[in-house]
């Protein structure tokens, strides 16, 4: 008798009707040393999940998870790529219908000079694929930056409306798509390079709580 060895990586699929007698299949494999059963590929997963956790520990399962935040470390001279990091992670929300952006800080009175070419930069491709964006910032704003901001997306983006609210009800950072994609970002736009913060994608009922609070406090109004 040749026999094959089976690795743990490998499966045996048996291929054939839909419908058949589980008991008759059993008869037939026993002798070979083989259990049948019916599972679905979930508990299959959940199955292989579970003897990884016990052979290798739950820090080994860690290790395989696609970590979805990001580092935003410190350093001037990274500032530029931090910027290009956060572009592509707001591009995945994909906006279609409007964008909300909390940020008490968003459109701060003390900025470098190059501060309003890389916020142009960054809500430029937002402002050309929805028809609204609402800023909610703190009440202590530079109004001439916002003046500015708005007339540099209105040439670019004309179809786009830039609509700004303040209120001291908020200290953390959320760039949210749709009312239903978000992202939350550690430290304001013009804070990004000088300390370490944490850019990741908002869980969907974290979502729902900030815009919630939102409309109950009359800060998604287009008036």
């Amino acid at each position: 008798m040749n026999l094959v060895p089976l690795r743990d990586d490998e499966l045996i699929i048996l291929r054939g009707p839909k419908t058949f007698d589980p008991q008759e299949l059993t008869r037939v494999i026993e002798p070979l040393g083989f259990t049948a059963y019916i599972s679905t590929r979930f508990a299959a997963v959940e199955y292989e999940l579970k003897q990884l956790v016990i052979k290798k520990g739950v820090s080994y399962v860690w290790r395989l998870v696609h970590l979805q935040e990001a580092v935003l470390p410190p350093g001037p001279a990274q500032r530029s790529g931090l910027l290009k990091m956060l572009d592509g992670m707001l591009a995945k929300l994909v906006p279609i219908h409007e964008f909300v952006i909390v940020d008490p800080y968003l459109l701060p009175k003390t900025k470098m000079a190059s501060y309003l070419t890389e916020l142009v930069s960054l809500l430029s491709p937002i402002a050309c694929a929805v028809p609204k964006i609402f800023l909610v910032t703190s009440r202590h704003y530079d109004g001439q930056l916002l003046q500015n901001l708005q007339a540099s997306l209105t040439k670019s983006c004309p179809n786009c409306r830039l609509i700004h609210k303040v209120s001291n009800r908020y200290h953390d950072r959320f760039w949210i798509a749709d009312l239903e994609r978000g992202l939350f970002v550690g430290t304001s736009l013009n804070g990004i390079g000088c300390h370490y913060a944490m850019a990741d994608y908002m869980d969907v009922n974290d979502v729902k709580m900030v815009i919630t609070d939102l409309k109950d406090n009359g800060l998604l109004s287009d008036k």
